[in-house]
């Protein structure tokens, strides 16, 4: 190749190296957003115009760097499984009664399960709950704070320990209530499934203090043979202990006057409720069942098979 040869590809080159500096480095890949001027005159404009991806684009196109572990999105945190209420193994179904022909006889016992934890369970608001067999369900009622006494029912609250024994049916004391010191008193009046107990604070008056009333010996041998939870029953033997002796029998010795008495006594209230459906009918199958309990969401809280 002689001198001119030389000249002339080197002149090529370096005409080449300009106009690469000018235009920018070859893509095989447009990208651009601008609009693409096509065919004659330059008359049709598409935005933009697609461009095959060629294999020299595929590897000298530079691909975005993958985020940094801590740039990621956190995994989000696991849902509560679907049907699960938050007071399950708090709230349990403790006993279903389900023997008897009528509906009254029949009853659940749920219990807020005590938790020995290093915090103090907080109360449970079951009322609104509902229980329910395979054929049928009631809803749990409010009840009276100290029956007989308080007009407005409210929300049955379980403490830690707490208990409530629904009847199906209609009983014979129609009033959903809280049991106290006193309420052994309703035995003698109603008949309740299961009885309440027979335990009130006034069984063992003080000797002393019927002493300092000045009652006679007679008056003071009646009150004390008094049977627990029960109204002395006064007839004309006892018309000689003396008209004093038997306003404080009468005053005393019945429920009314236990709770003007105690209800002032830190222990008075019991951890107990008693509450009814009041369904005509009985809700639980007599040979085998399943009886659940729902929170107030429709949540699965307990079940019972027998």
């Amino acid at each position: 190749m002689n001198a001119l040869g030389i000249i002339a590809i080197v002149v090529v080159l370096i005409a080449g190296i300009i106009a690469f500096n000018q235009s920018g480095p070859l893509s095989l890949d447009r990208s651009g957003s601008g609009p693409i001027a096509t065919g004659p005159g330059s008359s049709e404009i598409r935005n933009p115009q697609p461009v095959a991806k060629s294999t020299f684009g595929r590897l000298f196109r530079r691909s975005s760097p993958r985020p940094s572990r801590s740039a990621r999105t956190p995994s989000p945190t696991p849902a509560v499984p679907p049907g699960a209420s938050p007071y399950e193994g708090k709230i349990i179904i403790r006993r279903v009664q389900r023997s008897g022909t009528e509906a009254k006889s029949e009853y659940v016992a749920i219990r807020h399960q005590t938790v020995r934890t290093k915090t103090a369970e907080g109360p449970i608001d079951v009322t609104g709950w509902r229980i329910a067999s395979r054929r049928s369900f009631g809803i749990i009622p409010r009840a009276h704070n100290i029956p007989e006494f308080d007009t407005a029912e409210q929300n049955i609250i379980l403490p830690a320990g707490g208990e409530l024994t629904i009847t199906s049916g209609i009983p014979p004391y129609t009033r959903n209530f809280r049991e106290n010191a006193c309420t052994g008193y309703l035995n003698q009046t109603y008949s309740f499934t299961p009885a309440l107990p027979n335990t009130c604070p006034d069984d063992d008056p003080s000797r002393a203090e019927l002493l300092a009333r000045n009652f006679s010996g007679a008056c003071i041998d009646f009150i004390v043979k008094i049977p627990e939870c029960r109204t002395a029953k006064i007839t004309f033997a006892q018309s000689g202990l003396g008209q004093a002796c038997l306003d404080y029998i009468n005053q005393n010795f019945n429920y009314n006057g236990c709770v003007g008495n105690f209800r002032i006594q830190k222990d008075f209230y019991r951890n107990r409720w008693r509450a009814y459906f009041g369904s005509a009918t009985k809700l639980f199958d007599p040979r085998h069942d399943t009886v659940t309990l729902y929170d107030r969401n429709g949540l699965v809280v307990d079940t019972f098979e027998y």
